[in-house]
C-alpha cells in the first residue's frame, strides 16, 4: 500500500531546508549574479545546452560544441528554465512514453543494447549515494538493491487454432526493487532519521528497451523527511541512468537524444538525456550521458520544506553528466555514475518584494554489480 508522507514543520530536515532558504535570501540583483557565478564556476558540469531547436543543439553537443539557448518562442527552452502555463505538456506530455531520436548510428562494429530480462529473473546491483541539500550534505550511503520481475499473468495472443493457446509476448513487465541493506559510506550507524530506510520499496514497469512507466514508491509506517528526500533521489539517480536505448544496432559515435517527463528534486520536469557511444567492447558499450531538465511548472515540493512557508519557483536550472556501461546485465546498466544538480530561485508571500529563497540540490551515485 503507498504510503504517503505528511511532513512535519518540526522535523530537524525541514528546520535545515528553511533556515538555508532564509539565510539565501537577496535582492534579485544579487541573486542573479550569483547564479551567473555557480553555472560558470561548475566546469565539471559543462556539456550540451539544449537550446534552440533541439536537434541542432544536440548536434553540436555531439561535436563536444554547446550552442547557445535561443528564445523559447524559437523552439529553444524557456529562458528561466521554467515552461509557461501549458507549454511543458504539449512540449512532452505527463503520460506520454520517453521519445527517443536517434541522430547518428555511429561506426562498425554495431552492438544491440538491451536491458531484456526474464519473467521472475533477479538481480543485486549496489548503489553509492550522496546527497547535498540545501548545502547540508547528508550521510553517503551504500545501497545493496534487488531488482525483481514479476511474472505477469499470462495474455493470449489474438488467432486460430495453436495461436490462440500461446501467451502473448509483453512489451513491459513489473519491477520491484527492495533494500536488501542500507549504511554510511564511512562507517558507523543510520541514525533514528533513516533506521527504517530499508522498508522503502519501488515499484514500476520496464521495457527491454529501458522505458520505464507507472514508477511508485512505496514508504514505511515509520517515515521521516530524510528517508523521503533520499528514497527520491535514489529514483532519480537511477532512472538517470537506465537511459532508453534505440532499435538498432550502434558504435562508437553513435549519439540520440531521449525526452520524457520526471520529478526531480521536488520538481516536476521535463527531461532531455543524450548519450553517446565513446567504446564498444566485446557485448559492452559505455555511454557517455549528459542531461538537462527544465521545470514543467512553478510548484515546488522538496521533502522537508514546511508546508506552511509557500513557495514558487521562479528561475530554476538543473544539468548533469554521467557515463554507464550497457550490455547483457539486466534491468539497468551493469555499471555507472551520475550527477544531477539543480538550484532553484524560490518566491514566497511570506518574504519582502524583491526577495527571493535559493535552494540547491546535488545528488551523486555510483552504480555496480553485487555478486
Amino acid at each position: 500500500m503507498l504510503k504517503r508522507v505528511h511532513v512535519s514543520p518540526r522535523a530537524g530536515m525541514a528546520v535545515l531546508l528553511l533556515a538555508t532558504a532564509l539565510a539565501a535570501c537577496e535582492d534579485d540583483k544579487r541573486n542573479n549574479t550569483q547564479a551567473a557565478d555557480a553555472g560558470a564556476a561548475d566546469a565539471s558540469m559543462s556539456g550540451p545546452v539544449l537550446g534552440g531547436k533541439l536537434g541542432e543543439a544536440v548536434a553540436a553537443a555531439a561535436s563536444a560544441a554547446p550552442a547557445e539557448p535561443k528564445n523559447d518562442a524559437d523552439g529553444g527552452p524557456p529562458a528561466n528554465g521554467i515552461f509557461a502555463p501549458g507549454a511543458a505538456d504539449a512540449s512532452h506530455a505527463p503520460s506520454a512514453p520517453p521519445k527517443l531520436q536517434l541522430f547518428a548510428e555511429g561506426s562498425d562494429p554495431k552492438l544491440p543494447l538491451t536491458y531484456t530480462f526474464a519473467p521472475g529473473g533477479e538481480r543485486k546491483a549496489t548503489v553509492l549515494l550522496q546527497v547535498r541539500a540545501a548545502q547540508s550534505a547528508l550521510t553517503p550511503l551504500t545501497v545493496a538493491l534487488v531488482f525483481k520481475s514479476e511474472k505477469p499473468k499470462d495474455e493470449k495472443k489474438p488467432g486460430k487454432d495453436n495461436d490462440a493457446d500461446k501467451p502473448a509476448e509483453p512489451t513491459s513487465l513489473p519491477v520491484t526493487v527492495k533494500i536488501a541493506e542500507a549504511k554510511p559510506l564511512r562507517g558507523g550507524d543510520l541514525g533514528d532519521d533513516l533506521a527504517n530506510i530499508k522498508d522503502v520499496v519501488l515499484r514500476y514497469r520496464l521495457t527491454p528497451a529501458g522505458v520505464p512507466a507507472d514508477m511508485t514508491i512505496e514508504y514505511p509506517k515509520k517515515s521521516s523527511d530524510t528517508i523521503e528526500l533520499l528514497a527520491t533521489s535514489l529514483v532519480d539517480a537511477i532512472m538517470g541512468m537506465t537511459v532508453p536505448v534505440p532499435d538498432k544496432p550502434v558504435g562508437v559515435g553513435a549519439y540520440w537524444m531521449v525526452t520524457d517527463r520526471a520529478r526531480s528534486s521536488g520538481v516536476d520536469v521535463v527531461r532531455y538525456r543524450v548519450a553517446k557511444v565513446v567504446k564498444v567492447e566485446d557485448k559492452t558499450a559505455t555511454l557517455s550521458l549528459d542531461v538537462r531538465q527544465y521545470a514543467a511548472n512553478t510548484a515546488f515540493g522538496l521533502p522537508g520544506l514546511p508546508k506552511e512557508i509557500q513557495v514558487s519557483l521562479d528561475k530554476y536550472e538543473s544539468q548533469g553528466k554521467g557515463e554507464i556501461s550497457v550490455g547483457p546485465d539486466p534491468f539497468l546498466p551493469a555499471k555507472g555514475q551520475i550527477n544531477i544538480v539543480m538550484q532553484s530561485m524560490l518566491t514566497s508571500p511570506q518574504q519582502q518584494q524583491g526577495q527571493r529563497l535559493m535552494i540547491q540540490t546535488d545528488v551523486r551515485a555510483a552504480l555496480s554489480n553485487t555478486p
